[in-house]
């Protein structure tokens, strides 16, 4: 495998590039400092979360090959904050010499939900059916042999909640498909699952093939965006670890190396895949209280092929809280004093400018129970601004 095949230089500190300047490549630039690992950035504009705090800042796009190979040539080992990247060009990037973790063949298949799909096929792993869609008779078709509800996915792009649609019946098929497949979105037709929860495993993998789990997490979701995730997740042992299992048979399917989250539906106690993403995910942010080593440390150690750390939980139980912008543009910046009267409460801001829904940061708590936990994080979060929480789990 190519990335197996490359080593990281030694005798001096490792230069890492991250391409895209977002939250998660803020945090992967604070996690990076106490190890003494340099950290350069490929922004698209100076006011990215992660330019605000760089002080080895590029400004160019991610898309075209030529910023990435002026980049690639300053930095030991490349990694992404995003998918949106140029997978051709990574490969040539690859042909060069460069070297890039996760591959340009992750990559790839992190961008194309078909793909993802088709491989998680050939290796027998569980997942909703689906069906590549090219006109509105396809959907039909795919409905009529499965029944209704369908998932409409667009194959590339989608994320919080843009690129899904839930059709309940012919006629919502008829009135939204004709319109996005005019607009030129590939889509996939899946069966809905009518699940019980939403789970999620981050495995860190190294190039050797070296890979550990954190414990499975819930993830509460509401109009598509992340707003919760608990950590342990309240699941039987045994569907936790299968989860687990599930997790390590993916990232060695995809050759993940760094960090991968994998995204599941439980239905009773049935898993099924969702979808994964070759990087650093909203899912493990409560790592960084909450276990042994953060996801964002676990990254750059899998990357540069160092030992993993332990991803032991820290405390009985963790919750994390995103939070959202509101429709008054409240900075949460302004609102801090309000979230440490609880002083147990560990917030993340990334910096961005409010607008409503948008994901501005998070705060975490640890407490010896999810329900206080879970009490406390919600508090922290409303007082920073975010919107009321609709309840969507017991």
């Amino acid at each position: 495998m190519y990335a197996a095949a490359m080593t990281v230089p030694t005798g001096r500190p490792p230069i890492v590039g991250i391409v895209g300047a977002g939250q998660l490549a803020r945090m992967t630039y604070q996690a990076a400092i106490p190890l003494g690992v340099e950290i350069r950035l490929l922004a698209e504009r100076e006011t990215d979360a992660a330019a605000l705090i760089g002080s080895h800042l590029t400004i160019g796009d991610p898309d075209s090959e030529e910023a990435l190979v002026a980049f690639a040539r300053e930095c030991d080992v490349v990694t992404f904050d995003h998918e949106l990247v140029n997978a051709e060009a990574l490969c040539r990037l690859e042909a060069r010499g460069h070297l890039v973790r996760p591959s340009a063949r992750t990559v790839a298949l992190a961008q194309d939900k078909q793909h993802q799909r088709d491989l998680f096929t050939r290796h027998g792993f569980p997942m909703p059916a689906f069906q590549t869609v090219s006109g509105l008779a396809d959907l039909l078709a795919f409905a009529d042999h499965h029944g209704w509800p369908v998932v409409a996915k667009s194959r590339r792009g989608g994320y919080d909640g843009r690129g899904v649609w839930l059709l309940n019946d012919a006629a919502e098929a008829r009135s939204i498909v004709p319109s996005l497949i005019a607009a030129g979105t590939d889509l996939l037709a899946e069966t809905w699952v009518a699940i019980d929860r939403e789970l999620a495993v981050v495995v860190a993998r190294r190039p050797s093939g070296a890979t550990i789990a954190y414990p499975v997490v819930e993830t509460i979701q509401h109009d598509g965006i992340c707003r919760e995730v608990i950590a342990p997740a309240e699941i039987a042992p045994d569907v936790a670890a299968a989860a687990q299992a599930l997790a390590h048979a993916v990232a060695e399917a995809v050759d993940a190396v760094g960090v991968m989250a994998l995204e599941l539906f439980l239905a009773g106690e049935r898993l099924s895949i969702n979808e994964i993403a070759a990087r650093p995910h909203n899912s493990g942010h409560l790592t960084i209280e909450g276990c042994e080593t953060s996801q964002f440390e676990q990254h750059l150690r899998a990357i540069l092929d160092w030992p993993l750390g332990a991803t032991d939980l820290a405390s009985n139980a963790t919750v994390m809280v995103n939070i959202l912008g509101n429709t008054a543009g409240d900075n949460p910046v302004e609102l801090l004093p309000a979230a440490f009267a609880d002083p147990g409460v560990h917030v993340h801001l990334y910096g961005k400018a409010s607008r409503p829904g948008r994901k501005l940061g998070h705060v975490t708590v640890r407490a010896a129970s999810v329900t206080e936990a879970r009490t406390r994080a919600r508090e922290a979060a409303l007082r920073l601004g975010t919107p009321t929480f609709v309840e969507s789990r017991p």
